[in-house]
């Protein structure tokens, strides 16, 4: 593939008919720097230009009589056999078309990459209004913001977790603790004086 060559055929190859662009593109893509020496395949040139290969066979006529492209050193193809040797094709290079003034190399940017357009700069984003690492607490969680007047306040928010409070467990096969203020028994130490058990067991079993 020839750079310069794809690009004579496309900006200064003068007359050349609409419909054999794609045929003369073609050659031009397999022909050397200086335009010479291209010889794809019939079959190939429909491919490239969507046509059938009589149509191809019409177009290279029209480019040949006008002087666009001329037969060129067949040894070229002197190794493929002779009943599939191409036709080897020379571009006419050296006739050039002037180009219009819209489109003078001044006016316009050339051949490579387009400049592209910077990114846009997201600069909504503020110092102030970035998250400030916990500290301290691990269910409060601070962010600062700034005041009209300069000055940054902190907001807390305390977290939802709700904690289970430690609880005494009961522990099975003890009595409850008796309150210590209440009166006790006067005959048995440490029952209380209204709800007394060794006083109703006696009175049940007929004591005083």
């Amino acid at each position: 593939m020839s750079i310069e060559a794809v690009t004579w055929a496309l900006n200064h190859a003068p007359d050349v008919p609409p419909q054999c662009l794609a045929v003369l593109i073609g050659l031009a893509n397999h022909a050397h720097a200086n335009g010479r020496a291209a010889y794809p395949t019939q079959d190939r040139l429909a491919h490239y230009a969507r046509k059938s290969v009589r149509s191809v066979q019409r177009d290279l006529d029209e480019l040949a009589r006008r002087g666009l492209i001329r037969r060129g050193d067949q040894r070229h193809t002197a190794l493929l056999p002779a009943d599939r040797r191409p036709i080897v094709w020379d571009l006419a290079m050296d006739r050039r078309r002037p180009l219009p003034q819209p489109l003078n190399p001044l006016a316009e940017p050339q051949s490579g990459r387009p400049a592209e357009a910077p990114e846009p700069v997201d600069n909504r984003g503020d110092a102030h209004d970035a998250p400030v690492p916990d500290r301290g607490d691990a269910h409060v969680r601070t962010r600062r913001r700034t005041r009209p007047d300069g000055a940054t306040h902190t907001s807390y928010k305390p977290s939802l977790t709700i904690h289970n409070q430690a609880r005494p467990r009961p522990q099975h096969g003890t009595a409850p603790p008796t309150n210590p203020t209440a009166a006790h028994c006067p005959r048995h130490r440490g029952s209380p004086a209204g709800n007394c058990g060794p006083c109703r067991s006696e009175m049940l079993a007929g004591g005083p």
